[in-house]
């Protein structure tokens, strides 16, 4: 089944409708039908009602920076810049687990795919090895709490090494975004130039299972994963907070480099402090800085308000900005 995006987006183009109003109708449906038809199936009802033929649409070709949480049935490609070594974990029922992580990039981004269990064969006996190309089919993409989307491999999906035609770099190129106002900010990746007017008083660390990667409680034996059990955990760094251009305030977050990069701060020295101390460093070092953020501009499902999730920290120069500025003059006259 196709995304709720590409529903979306297929149906901007053959309908004189804007998202905002699909959206509408897909939760209107959704809720006609007493929940019993995922959103996505009620996009689909939609589109039939709409005269739309969903069945004709061909799988496109995705490219990492385009993944959204929820999508299935995904095919990528890319190349393999890093294996973890396995791991191995009892689950709750007292069996035994393995896990083996690899990223791959396409040059657009870069996402992690994890390999549980026999999956990891593949990375153990070499199948699988840095540097390589591999095309993910039918995969499904999932948040992954803190750490960002993955691709995970239900039981149909397929992995396998494909040859390299050179295309595909060894590194993540960052992404080109256009620059916007905040007055104009809707979902997709973009720039922005701005100040940064608040800082939230959330706690700035969190701390991830080493395995699956999702954020651990705190017990009396440990930190806790409720797929791992007790865990050495990696402690991560987030910070939240506000950017305003003149033209209106946007929520900005910023997850582990990036929030090393805006706070100038590593998140080792705030382990060691109370957290109103370390909130009081972050907003000593951030507030009041006038940055470029770029990154994806999303619609946060909890506050129902769009965010910036910053991908990119980069402090103002004033001769690239002054260039950007004599050339915008230029072309508008």
């Amino acid at each position: 089944m196709i995304s709720l995006e590409e529903i979306l987006s297929e149906l901007e183009k053959k309908t004189d409708l804007s998202k905002e109003e699909l959206e509408e109708k897909i939760k209107d449906k959704h809720i006609e039908l007493s929940g019993l038809v995922s959103l996505q199936g009620a996009g689909h009802l939609v589109a039939r009602d709409l005269g739309v033929n969903l069945l004709m649409i061909k799988k496109r070709a995705l490219k990492i920076k385009d993944l959204a949480d929820g999508m299935r049935n995904i095919d990528i490609k890319g190349r393999i810049i890093f294996i973890s070594e396995t791991r191995e974990f009892q689950r709750k029922d007292k069996t035994k687990g393995k896990v083996c992580n690899i990223i791959i990039t396409d040059g657009t981004g870069e996402v992690r795919v994890p390999l549980w269990d026999k999956q990891t064969g593949m990375a153990e006996e070499g199948k699988l090895n840095q540097g390589d190309v591999i095309q993910v089919k039918n995969g499904l993409v999932r948040e992954g709490g803190f750490s960002g989307l993955e691709i995970r491999l239900p039981r149909l999906s397929i992995i396998e090494k494909v040859g390299d035609d050179k295309k595909i770099p060894h590194e993540t190129t960052k992404v080109l975004s256009n620059r916007i106002s905040i007055k104009d900010a809707k979902e997709g990746f973009y720039e922005i130039r701005g100040n940064m007017l608040h800082i939230f008083g959330t706690n700035p660390i969190f701390r991830v299972c080493p395995e699956c990667r999702t954020r651990v409680e705190e017990s009396k034996k440990g930190y806790k994963c409720e797929e791992h059990g007790i865990v050495k955990p990696e402690v991560n760094m987030i910070v939240s907070g506000v950017i305003d251009d003149g033209t209106g305030s946007l929520r900005t977050v910023f997850f582990r480099d990036q929030a090393q990069n805006i706070s100038n701060i590593d998140p080792s020295v705030l382990l060691s402090i109370e957290q109103d101390e370390a909130i009081n460093m972050i907003k000593e070092n951030v507030l009041g800085n006038e940055v470029v953020l770029s990154g994806r501009i999303q619609r946060n499902k909890l506050f129902d308000t769009l965010e910036l999730v910053v991908n990119d920290v980069e402090e103002l120069n004033i001769q690239e900005e002054s260039k950007k500025l004599i050339n915008e003059i230029e072309r508008l006259g």
